[in-house]
Formats: structure tokens, sequence, C-alpha cells
């Protein structure tokens, strides 16, 4: 299966279990990967038949300012779930890293990955 892929996606979120991760949020990061075959969208060479990685992300951080979450897992799901159904992805891995989260021996980031299938 082939893969096409968004790296770093950086955006700010409401995520976390304390008042003030709530009120204030934090910064996150994504990777999505989509498995799909693309042969048909190279050989056609057309735009309207890729993936819109551009309308992808946008949705990906409309959802991550508007909606608030208590856990990453929980926003992780909901980002997969929007991608599948709005995007017509078949298949995908997302990789939604809270970075610098409060805790204290935690240095870079808190993750979930989530592997789904439509």
């Amino acid at each position: 299966m082939d893969k096409l892929r968004i790296e770093r996606l950086e955006f700010y979120g409401h995520c976390g279990i304390t008042p003030e991760e709530q009120k204030t949020g934090q910064r996150f990061s994504l990777d999505l990967e989509i498995g799909c075959d693309v042969r048909r969208i190279a050989q056609k060479d057309e735009l309207r038949e890729a993936f819109d990685y551009a309308a992808i992300s946008r949705r990906i951080i409309e959802i991550a300012r508007k909606e608030q979450f208590r856990l990453i897992e929980t926003m992780g799901e909901r980002l997969a779930q929007v991608v599948l159904r709005e995007f017509a992805v078949q298949k995908l891995t997302l990789r939604l890293r809270k970075i610098a989260p409060p805790i204290e021996p935690i240095m870079a980031y808190a993750a979930v990955e989530i592997d789904r299938e439509a």
C-alpha cells in the first residue's frame, strides 16, 4: 500500500486535565499518514483526484482550536474520525503529540498513535 504523509502539522489546541490547560491550551504537533493506492491519482495527474493536504490540515486545526478535550487519546480519535469521514480516506495512521506537557519529567512530548480503517 502506498502512503501519503503530512508531517509536523503544528497548531495550538485545548486538551488537558487541569483548568489551566483547558483555559490557555498548548502546542501540538501531528503527523498523518494516509494509506492508499496512488496509481490512479498519479495516472490522471489532476489535483481534483488527489487528497487536498491543505483542506485536511485546515480542518484538523479548526477542530483543535474550537473543541476542548481532556485526553490526548480523545482528541486524536476525534481528528482521525473526521479525516476518515470528511475526506474519503480508507486507512490512516495519526500521530498526535502534546508539546512540552505540564508534567515535570517529560521534556519533549506525550503522544498517541492511532491506526484506523474506514
